[in-house]
C-alpha cells in the first residue's frame, strides 16, 4: 500500500508542476491505474493459503477510499484557489536593498 501512496503523490506532484488540468487528469486516471495494479496483485495471491480474502478486501476498500478523499481534497483545493499555493518568499527589490 505504501507504494500506492507514493505513486499517487508522485503523479500529482509531477502533473501539478505542468498544469492544473493535467493534475486533474493524473488524479482521475492515476487512481484508475493504481486500482488496476491492486486488482492484479489480488488476482496473483488469491489462492495462497496465507491470504484471507475478507480482511484483505476490507483493508483495500478502506485504504482506497481514504486515498480517494485525500486526493479529492488536495486537487479540489488546488483548482479552487490556485493563487494560494505556498511558494518561495518574494525576493527583495533593488530599491529595498539600496535603502
Amino acid at each position: 500500500m505504501a507504494v500506492n501512496f507514493v505513486l499517487a503523490a508522485w503523479l500529482l506532484a509531477a502533473a501539478g508542476r505542468i498544469s492544473i488540468a493535467l493534475m486533474g487528469a493524473a488524479a482521475l486516471f492515476g487512481f484508475l491505474l493504481r486500482l488496476a495494479l491492486i486488482f492484479v496483485a489480488v488476482i496473483v495471491v488469491r489462492h495462497a493459503a496465507w491470504i484471507s480474502m475478507v480482511p484483505l478486501g476490507i483493508t483495500l476498500i478502506v485504504t482506497h477510499l481514504g486515498l480517494l478523499f485525500w486526493e479529492l481534497r488536495y486537487v479540489s483545493g488546488s483548482f479552487a484557489f490556485p493563487g494560494l499555493k505556498p511558494g518561495a518568499p518574494p525576493a527583495p527589490s533593488s530599491l529595498e536593498q539600496a535603502a
